[in-house]
């Protein structure tokens, strides 16, 4: 879908999800056939900015809300996480340890990505202890 996405088209609709809906719905090809009035196009940009305001709206649960957390890391956590969810705060998170041979082990972890790809509640669930993964 990228391939038929020019960046004309990104710079009018401002929104490269939109773009490739566009293409996947066949309104992006080579011929007159393919293109759609103003009207159209308008009244499908008012519909994904409406599924994009909808979604938006929707209130994300924290992960760590109602949890008793006494791990001082945990509890900076918690502190961050409705800003980092929010995009009012980045946090990049460096974690360095040994591994069972004696070797060091470190990365660096972008909070907000971690937030939206895992299920944080199991981190904060501190009845876990050392089973956490």
């Amino acid at each position: 879908l990228d391939s038929q996405i020019l960046p004309l088209d990104e710079y009018f609709l401002e929104d490269k999800e939109l773009a490739r809906e566009l293409v996947q719905l066949g309104y992006r090809g080579g011929s007159q056939a393919d293109t759609i009035s103003r009207e159209e196009f308008a009244e499908l940009k008012k519909i994904q900015n409406d599924k994009k305001s909808f979604q938006k709206e929707a209130p994300k649960l924290l992960a760590s809300a109602g949890k008793k957390i006494t791990d001082p890391f945990l509890v900076a956590l918690a502190d961050r996480e409705e800003l980092v969810r929010s995009g009012k705060l980045t946090t990049i998170i460096f974690i360095r340890t040994k591994n069972k041979k004696g070797q060091e082990v470190s990365a660096y972890m972008d909070y907000a990505a971690r937030l939206k790809s895992d299920n944080f509640e199991r981190y904060f669930d501190e009845s876990l202890g050392a089973q956490r993964p």
